[in-house]
Order: C-alpha cells, then sequence, then structure tokens
C-alpha cells in the first residue's frame, strides 16, 4: 500500500516523465508469471493424487458438487453486476478491428491436452489443467504414489519460496506500475476505473454477507447469525493480510465455533469427525478456484465497457468456460489471456495491476468465505446434516433475488450519477478542422453550369490552366470525406485533399455542391472539374466521365440503434432480409449489392444519409453505408453503433470523378496522386480523417513538475 501511494505521488509529480517506469513494471509482471503454470502443475496433481479411493468417491462427488454450485453462483452475481454498468456512448472513429477478422479460437485445442508439451508452451492453461487433473486421478490409483506426492509436495513448497522471492520486489513492482499509470492515465480513464471498484465491491459485498449466508442457511442446520458472527474475525484477517492460504487454520477453528452453536443434537457430528471432514475438504478445495478469483474476472466485462464495447449476452459463455480454467492459476496470467480472447487492448492490464492493491483484499476476504461456505455444505452433506425444506429454500431464494436486484439497481444508480459527465461525450468530429492552411477558395451556394466554357480544342486541364482556377464538386453531407463542422467551415478528408491539390498546382479553388440525385445532369452541363466527397469507382454508372487511381477502399458496413447491433452481426443471419428496412443513399455503390444479397429487404432511397439519424419519414432499421463514413455519424450520434457484417468483406475504391473523359487531367492528377501516397500524405489523411489519430488536441498530462513548478515544457 506504501508502494502505491507512492507510485501514484510520483506519477502526480513527474506526468508524462515516469512513463519509462513500466519496463520495470513489466519486468517485475513477467517474474509473477514464470512459476504460475509449475505451480499449477504440482499442486493439482500432488493434492488430487494425495487422496485414497475411498476418500476420493464421495468427497469427490460431494465436493464438485459443492464448487459447481458455487462457481454458478460467482459467474451469475459477475454478470449480473457487470449489467449495472451504465451505457456509454459507443460513437468512435473507424478502427481497423471493425473489418478485420475476429480471432478464431480452437476451444478443442485450449481445452484437451493433446500436445501437453505445446499447450504448456503457448500458455494453454486449461489444457494443462485438464491434463493434471487427469494425471491426479490416475496417480490416485497408484500403489506406489507416495514418494510421487511427496515429490510434487517438494517440488510445490520449492515454487512457493521462488514466489516468495519474487513477492519480495512487490514494492518495487507495484510503485513503477503505479506511477508510469499515474503519470499516463487520462482523468477521464481514472474516472472510469472508479466503476471496477464500485461493481466489485458490491459483488464482493453480496456474496459475503448476503448470498453465501444464506445458501448455507437454507440447506444445513447452521443459522445466517451464527454463520455471520462466526466468520467475521477470518474475513477481516483475510482481507488485513491478504492471503487465504494464511488463514486456513482459522478457518478450521471458525467452522468448530460453527458447529458448537448447534448446541447438543445427537445429530451433531463430533470435533473429531469435522476435524477430519476438514483435513480432507480444505486441502481438496484450496488449489481450485474460490469465488475470490472468479469474481475478479468481472474486470473483463468492465475493460470491454472502458473501451467501449461491451460484452454481449452470447460472450459470457466462453468467457465464463474459459475463466474457470483459467482460474487454477493466477490472475497475472487470467487477465491477460481473457483480454486477448475478447479482443481488448492488453494495454488496460496495467490498470488491473494498480487496481490490485484495492481489490486484492477484497478477493481474499471472498476466497476465505468461499472456504466457509464449501467446508460447511460439504461436511454436512458427508455427515448427513443437509436440509432440503421447500418453504425455507423457496424464501431464501427471494431473499437472494430480492437483495441481488437491491443491490444491481444501486449499483446502477451509484454509476449512472458517477458517470453524468462521461455520458456527455464532446462532438469530436464536429471540431475538426484541416489539416493545414486552406487554399484560396470559394464556395458557391448552389451548383451552377461553369460560365466560362471550354474553348473550341480546349481541354478540361488546359481550361483550369487558363483559369488558374479549379471547380470541385462536392457533397455537402457526406462524413467524413465533406462536410462543415461546428464553425461553419468546409472540412472532410477529401476537402483536405482538394486544398493540397490546388496549393501544390498554384490555383485557386472553386467548390460546387453536388447531389447524387443530380450528379448525372451536373455532368452533362459542365458544373465542375473533378468531384471528391467519398466517391466510389463504379464504371458505367456515368457517361462521359472517368476516374482518378484510387485513393482509399472502404468497407461495407451496417448502421443500427445500438441495442439491435447483434441483429447485423452476420449477413447469413439476415437470410434474404424479409421484414427488413434498410435506408440507402442515392447512387450508394453498396445499393445494388444489397438489393442482390438481401432481395425481400425494404429500401429506402436517402438524399443524405443524415435522414437515417434526424427523423426521417418512416422507421428504418438500418442505414447501408461504409464503415468509415458510418463510424464517423456515431461520433455525432452516439446512440447508434457501425457494425461490420464478419462474414462478408464486400469493399470498394475512392477516386476523384473526372468530369470528362481527359486523359491530361487524368494523368496528371494521378501522377499527383502518387506522389501524395509516396510522401506520406495520403496516409496522414487517412490516419486524421478516418482514424481520428490527433483529431482532438491533446496536451501533456498534468503533473506538478510542468504545470506547478515549471521545470519542463
Amino acid at each position: 500500500m506504501l508502494a502505491l501511494l507512492l507510485g501514484i505521488g510520483t506519477g502526480i509529480f513527474l506526468g508524462e516523465i515516469a512513463s519509462p517506469l513500466r519496463v520495470v513494471g513489466d519486468v517485475y509482471v513477467g517474474l509473477l508469471q514464470m512459476t504460475v503454470l509449475p505451480f499449477i502443475i504440482c499442486s493439482v496433481i500432488g493434492n488430487i493424487g494425495s487422496l485414497t479411493i475411498d476418500q476420493s468417491k464421495r468427497l469427490a462427488l460431494i465436493s464438485f458438487a459443492v464448487l459447481f454450485v458455487l462457481w454458478g453462483v460467482g459467474f451469475a452475481t459477475l454478470a449480473l453486476l457487470a449489467s449495472a454498468l451504465p451505457v456509454l456512448p459507443s460513437g468512435s472513429f473507424f478502427s481497423t478491428s471493425l473489418i478485420a477478422p475476429p480471432r478464431e479460437f480452437d476451444f478443442v485445442e485450449i481445452f484437451v491436452p493433446s500436445n501437453p508439451f505445446r499447450s504448456l508452451s503457448e500458455n494453454f492453461v486449461p489444457a494443462v489443467v485438464v491434463f493434471c487433473i487427469l494425471v491426479g486421478f490416475a496417480l490416485m490409483q497408484s500403489p506406489n504414489k507416495t514418494e510421487i506426492v511427496a515429490l510434487f509436495k517438494t517440488l510445490n513448497d520449492t515454487l512457493g519460496r521462488v514466489s516468495n522471492y519474487v513477492t519480495r520486489l512487490s514494492p518495487i513492482g507495484v510503485f513503477a506500475i503505479a506511477a508510469s499509470a499515474a503519470g499516463t492515465i487520462t482523468l477521464e480513464e481514472f474516472g472510469r476505473l472508479q466503476a471496477y471498484f464500485v461493481i466489485y465491491g458490491a459483488a464482493v459485498v453480496l456474496l459475503v454477507f448476503v448470498l453465501l449466508p444464506l445458501i448455507v442457511s437454507a440447506v444445513t442446520p447452521f443459522r445466517y447469525v451464527d454463520i455471520i458472527a462466526t466468520q467475521g474475525n477470518v474475513l477481516i484477517t483475510a482481507l488485513a493480510i491478504g492471503s487465504v492460504f494464511a488463514v486456513i487454520p482459522l478457518l478450521v477453528e471458525s467452522q468448530k465455533r460453527l458447529v458448537d452453536r448447534l448446541g447438543s443434537s445427537g445429530a451433531r457430528p463430533s470435533r473429531q469427525d469435522l476435524e477430519h471432514a476438514a483435513d480432507l475438504v480444505i486441502p481438496l478445495a484450496y488449489p481450485f478456484p474460490h469465488l475470490g478469483k472468479i469474481v475478479t474476472l468481472i474486470f473483463i466485462p468492465f475493460a470491454a465497457w472502458f473501451y467501449g464495447r461491451p460484452m454481449d449476452a452470447a460472450d459470457y459463455i466462453p468467457f465464463a468456460t474459459s475463466g474457470l480454467f483459467l482460474s487454477f492459476g493466477k490472475v497475472t496470467v487470467t487477465i491477460p489471456f481473457l483480454l486477448d480472447l475478447q479482443e481488448i487492448p492488453a494495454d488496460i492490464f496495467r490498470l488491473f495491476l494498480m487496481s490490485s492493491a484495492v481489490a486484492g483484499p477484497l478477493s481474499d476476504m471472498l476466497g476465505a468465505a468461499h472456504l466457509l461456505a464449501f467446508t460447511s455444505l460439504t461436511t454436512c452433506a458427508m455427515s448427513g446434516l443437509l436440509v432440503f425444506r421447500r418453504a425455507g429454500i423457496a424464501g431464501t431464494a427471494v431473499l437472494c433475488l430480492v437483495a441481488t436486484v437491491v443491490t444491481v439497481g444501486a449499483t446502477h444508480l451509484t454509476l449512472s450519477r458517477l458517470f453524468d459527465d462521461f455520458l456527455s461525450r464532446e462532438n469530436v468530429i464536429a471540431q475538426m478542422n484541416l489539416m493545414q492552411e486552406r487554399s484560396p477558395f470559394t464556395i458557391l451556394p448552389v451548383s451552377e453550369p461553369n460560365t466560362d466554357a471550354l474553348l473550341a480544342g480546349e481541354s478540361p486541364m488546359e481550361r483550369i490552366e487558363r483559369r488558374r482556377r479549379i471547380r470541385i464538386g462536392f457533397d455537402p453531407d457526406n462524413l467524413p470525406f465533406s462536410y462543415y463542422n461546428a464553425r461553419g467551415d468546409l472540412v472532410g478528408h477529401d476537402i483536405d485533399l482538394a486544398h493540397r491539390l490546388a496549393r501544390d498546382l498554384g490555383l485557386e479553388l472553386e467548390f460546387v455542391p453536388i447531389n447524387a440525385l443530380t450528379l448525372v445532369d451536373q455532368l452533362r452541363e459542365d458544373h465542375f472539374d473533378v468531384a471528391v466527397s467519398g466517391i466510389p469507382v463504379n464504371v458505367g454508372v456515368y457517361e462521359d466521365a472517368t476516374y482518378s487511381q484510387p485513393y482509399l477502399n472502404v468497407n461495407l458496413a451496417f448502421v443500427s440503434a445500438d441495442h439491435e447491433r447483434g441483429d447485423f452481426a452476420s449477413m447469413a443471419a439476415l437470410g434474404t432480409g424479409e421484414g427488413l428496412v434498410l435506408g440507402i443513399k442515392t447512387g450508394s455503390y453498396f445499393g445494388y449489392y444489397i438489393r442482390q444479397i438481401l432481395p425481400e429487404a425494404r429500401i429506402v432511397e436517402l438524399w443524405s444519409e443524415s435522414q437515417f439519424f434526424e427523423g426521417p419519414p418512416e422507421r428504418m432499421d438500418a442505414l447501408v453505408t461504409t464503415a468509415e463514413g458510418g463510424s464517423a455519424w456515431t461520433l455525432i450520434h452516439p446512440e447508434f453503433a457501425v457494425i461490420d457484417p464478419r462474414d462478408d468483406e464486400t469493399s470498394a475504391s475512392i477516386a476523384i470523378l473526372f468530369a470528362r473523359a481527359d486523359t491530361q487531367i487524368a494523368a496528371d492528377i494521378g501522377t499527383w496522386l502518387q506522389l501524395k501516397r509516396n510522401d506520406g500524405t495520403l496516409h496522414r489523411l487517412y490516419e486524421y480523417w478516418i482514424l481520428g489519430r490527433g483529431a482532438k488536441p491533446t496536451t501533456p498530462r498534468w503533473s506538478v513538475v510542468r504545470d506547478v513548478l515549471q521545470w519542463t515544457d
């Protein structure tokens, strides 16, 4: 705790200067992880192998039944508390991860140890655990197992000492992690981290003081008040010292005191029976995941929420299955693997390590409560003291349900109020401006033919050179390629490109508004020389026109209400589109494709994609657009989400449209585009306007060194 506080203080004092300390933290984490898999192997094989056949039959059946019940309660609590996280605006810039194929996990490979050495080398913890359980059961039946079990115990103790050596570095590791995180984390990120503490704390309190004691009291002779009274000391001790293993003797004593409160009933198990049961139960239960580890996994749905990609209900099945097996190891291995499984940026693992100084002791307290509940239920089951009263179980179920609903509701209300400031996200894209200085330009209020007609035998490029002015057609409402920002300035990817073209050629700009409904007439009547605004190459659509070489690729996507995004995740799931109402901008490149693949969908032609968001005359289920453009729209309307159907890779190429099939202008601008590609201009425009990198001005994190002492810029 002292190292944590000093690290946070150092990060606040130094700011981003403290970021190199992250390397020290990474070294510490690597050392923590190095003994995890060997420890799992020795612990699971040794503990299971030490049992006798007679001990294992009934004890294993009862113990695993109780464990699965407790695990189920833990995962249900985790999912319900995760649902208490408030809905944040989902709008975001385009990300290449949106169109990247999802990482496919071979669950057979992860869970089936066909090659144990490969499972070890590739860190497939679930497969390693399955292998160890099977070896443990086989060892249990070996007549000469004593020496082997003793060897595993010795190895386990040795690995424990190695871990203790690394643990001595904890102050240094925690200091480095806290300093680098506190020096670089933004105020928004720190504010969101509070949500993890709230939902995790609520889950621990609900399980320790309500669900677990109520479940035990419902099916055993133990009363709720006695359970709470006898477990107080051991829970406080586990919280204070941050260790479940260290309080195992106290768990046995607590169980004895709980049995003593049953009175003089002849059915009460003797102290000797209790001690014998505890000696069998606790060594069996300790290597298996306790609820403290299970509920710690709530960090994964929190992390998904943190990055604006909350987990769907379907995500919880592979998450819970993998999480259970991974919990046989340490959380320093479990959390990174699950972050990868859910495709969540691994950088947030630093925040988890930083938060563990607070959440860790709570996990140990919940782990101690788990072992107490497990011991009580298992001991009573083996002693024949389980009582199944319908009225009592029904009453307990109602109490648990009410307590859970109240806790989830109160947590959601607390977080919603806590995150009022975050719920109103600044409209970044409306504040964006051109990356460089503008060329001289004018914007025509309405489209009209060029007043300076072509001379006899004159080409469009020769007219441009004579006038020293180029007329550029643009769509005034086509994010992020061309649009008016909050200050009323004409901006966008293609507008920025046009200004660079004019500056390099020494020309003035004359912007002419175009529209898909009238573009054919505008082409024929000489309204512009070239047109931009994310125009896809669609050969044969416009007569007497040609395209430049493509300078950008865009991908088919849907935009729908955020809560309906799962409906459009797969094109195959949409079938023929029966019952769907889809909005498509007139002239859209993807319009023909959608009509072919979803023939029964009703198509609503839009003159602008803004109609979909700003109250069209009829309700539409989704907008068919590009992933790049749809992402920009969700920044203005964050209640919508952009979805790329992962089973469809339809894309289009964006190019400049020339009003005449003039080889000179096509060649000149084509050469210019190639030069801009070579010098990185097109890449910088893509990163700024499409990916949003640098779109929001950033300043160094506030720090004492820079902002108070002014020792550095």
